[in-house]
């Protein structure tokens, strides 16, 4: 009976031994993410890599105060895909505009936003801005008058004033300060030890998520654009803290045309045009 019971020698054995596995899964499971971290690197590098060279060639207009951008016909098409996923979009954006694009999840409204960016070309239909088609435009010089936040953007690895400047070095600290005030990080700054030299890490991590939307947000204004475009950057955040930015981005002294996609309904108080889609379509 002795022989088939564990002595004590052998129980500490076993012991070390499924410790030392434990650990081993323990540093296998931290080292994934890591590993995830890599491969989600490299895809979106191919993602980039893959892409067409854009044309650096074409014109330069300054959008005037009372720029005008008008969709006529859009349809947009991708491959594999038997239904366009926009269609017979005809729409007027006038300057000083504050429009709500509205719709349930795969309407379009993603889409819509990244052409009226110049981000993606229609497949049919022409996009005049201010007066010029946008395929005429350098794109490039076209950016440089909007302010994106985007709903997959994030921080990248970089200080916070290179995270908001893009390594501009025409936008000065007191813009910086401004922008982050209108978006709520004015004490989230104080905070810093050092200030707007504080290194945030990739994609965000090791501040909220309402942070690193706010970083974005801050971003898309900061130079104070013609054209502000956002999707969905204050649809997590406090009730009475978006509702504060809302009220700021929309107001009569606010210097660009708002364009929002957002299922917060909180931003048709806000906004006085409506669109909605539906299936790719606006709905009557």
């Amino acid at each position: 009976v002795l022989s088939q019971e564990m002595n004590i020698g052998q129980f500490v054995a076993a012991e070390i031994i499924i410790i030392l596995v434990i650990n081993s899964v323990e540093k296998l499971i931290l080292g994934l993410e890591s590993f995830y971290d890599v491969l989600t690197s490299l895809e979106k590098l191919g993602m980039v890599v893959d892409k067409d060279l854009e044309p650096l060639d074409g014109e330069s207009p300054m959008l005037r105060d009372d720029f005008m951008i008008e969709l006529t016909d859009i349809e947009y098409s991708v491959p594999n895909r038997d239904k366009a996923i926009l269609s017979d979009i005809n729409l007027t954006i006038n300057a000083g505009t504050r429009l709500l694009i509205r719709g349930e999840s795969g309407s379009g409204k993603s889409s819509l936003l990244r052409l009226i960016a110049g981000i993606i070309e229609p497949t049919s239909g022409k996009i005049n801005v201010d007066g010029h088609n946008l395929k005429s435009i350098q794109l490039n010089h076209y950016r440089s008058q909007i302010g994106l936040s985007l709903s997959d953007e994030t921080p990248f690895e970089g200080t916070l004033r290179e995270n908001i400047t893009f390594g501009d070095p025409d936008i000065s600290d007191e813009q910086i300060y401004w922008a982050l005030d209108q978006v709520g990080l004015s004490s989230f700054l104080r905070d810093q030890a050092k200030g707007l030299n504080t290194v945030l890490y990739p994609e965000g991590k090791q501040i909220s998520y309402s942070v690193a939307k706010k970083i974005i947000l801050a971003r898309a204004i900061v130079s104070k654009p013609k054209l502000l475009i956002l999707e969905d950057s204050l649809d997590q955040l406090e009730l009475h803290e978006a509702e504060k930015i809302m009220r700021t981005l929309t107001a009569e002294d606010a210097p660009w045309t708002l364009v929002v996609v957002s299922m917060n309904d909180r931003w048709q108080s806000f906004c006085a045009k409506n669109v909605v889609l539906k299936q790719g379509k606006i709905a009557a």
